[in-house]
């Protein structure tokens, strides 16, 4: 293995291979800064850039757009609440707050550092697990995929400050927008009021951006006026990069965590960076001796999404390489590429020869040290932005984000979702309802409503209880719903109790 990663390292080093990997990394960083294009959409616009160089090379440059995109994300996510991919969504809630509290440079160096640590883990655990893949990625079927999906969920909307009835009423109407489309069994129109557009369902992007970031100018415009993004007072200290590094050391428990979940996250075809970063998100606060900081300014708020959205990949090379089935957007661009190098992704490429394998594990770990140290050397910089006016940055960033989401598709009417769904992430901010676990049940319905078919089709109903996994994910999404009350009460009762002893 050693001498595997060491000749695929050298390969990669060798002219004009650094020239390649560089471009990859500036191209990623730049995508990953727009917002609606993300990692996969870039890589499959410069397949057919790759086909002049060799398959190592090709297949490293397209790496290294992908591994780039997601650090990226996270500028824009930090400073100015605009989620440069989905995976960066989770980033915003506690970024953004930071940069509000002056502490923009600490949340970017947090970030980076987490997704480079995450990077680091995520490939590591791929090598160690590598030799049982097959048994590891055919233990999951469809039941286990809705009830991951559904425990997702639940344990989202339980961390919304208590609120859980609030959390779970978000859900449900992200469940609802989900749902418009096209019936996967039936194939029917559903809630498409007899517009061909609404045929393939509302697009995930104009509906994040407004969510997120149409939201936030919207509040940044009418509320804070000509204030700055950073409400914290002038004679403050104002936080460094390196503040962010020494956060993450801190954390060291949530990197490994959160690295753990977005590995098996990415393990599992089907299961997007997404999810992952929004998991590892919710364990962190769970795990936190300060929960109610999250969503107020948690460093670890940053750290847990970003690592287990970097880890993610790590996790997701398995499934594509071992079997020819990409987890995610980026895994199933980098899955064509392959092929048309003329890589067959499956059992005989794990069985051949591994130089391709090694040569995708350092594409994906060199170029995010190298986009990391691009952003901890100009981070500083970028967090100017957090110092001018918001009646003149909000709309500078809206009609940025605007553009961003009609260049994903050329179409003028996700423009004008993305406007319909500020004001409704505005309207949820201002009565306390979680943009969040709406934004991840818009991105898990279909998950859930195909695999619930799938399940019904394959095992019926029984196999919701009968598969380990299933039964398992059964378990938690039930402790996690009635566990807090059942343990609420039992307190109570101890110190009425108590008091009567007292008495």
């Amino acid at each position: 293995m050693i001498d595997g990663l060491a000749g695929a390292f050298t390969d990669l080093m060798t002219w004009p291979s650094p020239l390649y990997l560089m471009l990859g990394v500036v191209l990623g960083l730049v995508v990953g800064i727009l917002p609606g294009i993300g990692g996969g959409g870039a890589m499959a616009l410069l397949i057919p850039f790759t086909f002049g160089m060799s398959p190592a090379h090709g297949i490293a440059f397209l790496m290294a757009v992908g591994a780039s995109s997601g650090i990226g994300g996270q500028i824009t996510s930090i400073l100015v609440s605009i989620p440069g991919d989905p995976p960066n969504a989770a980033t915003v809630i506690d970024g953004y707050a930071m940069t509000k509290q002056g502490k923009a440079a600490e949340a970017l160096g947090a970030a980076t550092w987490g997704s480079m640590f995450g990077a680091v883990f995520g490939m590591a655990l791929f090598l160690i697990v590598l030799p049982l893949a097959r048994n590891l990625v055919l233990a999951f079927s469809y039941p286990d995929f809705f009830m991951i999906a559904v425990a997702g969920l639940v344990v989202i909307s339980s961390l919304t400050g208590g609120k859980v009835h609030k959390g779970l009423a978000a859900a449900g109407v992200g469940l609802l927008v989900s749902f418009v489309g096209l019936d996967p069994v039936s194939g029917n129109p559903r809630f498409a009021f007899g517009t061909l557009y609404l045929w393939d369902g509302i697009p995930l992007v104009p509906a994040l951006v407004g969510l997120f970031a149409g939201s936030e100018m919207l509040a940044l415009f009418s509320v804070r006026g000509s204030q700055s993004l950073a409400e914290t007072d002038p004679d403050a200290p104002v936080s460094r990069m390196i503040d962010g590094l020494y956060s993450t050391l801190r954390a060291w428990k949530t990197v490994i965590v959160s690295s753990f979940i977005g590995f098996f996250a990415g393990l599992v075809p089907g299961i997007s960076g997404t999810l992952a970063a929004f998991v590892a998100y919710g364990q962190a606060k769970r795990m936190s001796k300060n929960p109610d900081q999250f969503g107020h300014g948690a460093v670890e708020g940053v750290i847990a999404p970003e690592t287990a959205n970097d880890a993610d990949k790590g996790g997701g090379l398995l499934p594509t390489l071992a079997f020819g089935i990409p987890g995610g957007v980026i895994m199933a661009v980098l899955l064509s590429g392959l092929i048309l190098h003329g890589v067959p992704a499956g059992p005989n490429l794990l069985r051949g020869d591994l130089h391709i394998v090694y040569v995708l594990v350092v594409a994906a770990l060199l170029p995010r040290f190298v986009a990391g140290g691009i952003v901890l050397a100009v981070g500083t910089r970028a967090t100017v932005l957090t110092r001018m006016r918001g009646d003149v940055l909000a709309p500078i960033i809206t009609v940025i984000a605007l553009i961003g989401v009609y260049a994903l598709r050329n179409e003028p009417i996700d423009v004008l979702l993305a406007l319909v769904f500020s004001y409704v992430g505005y309207g949820m901010e201002a009565h306390g309802f979680s943009r969040l676990t709406f934004i991840i049940a818009m991105v898990l319905g279909s998950l859930i409503e195909s695999s619930y078919h799938q399940t019904l089709q394959t095992f019926g109903l029984r196999g919701f209880v009968t598969r380990p996994i299933a039964l398992i994910l059964l378990f938690v999404t039930v402790a996690t719903l009635a566990g807090p009350p059942i343990l609420k009460r039992i307190r109570r009762r101890r110190l009425v109790e108590v008091g009567g002893d007292r008495k």
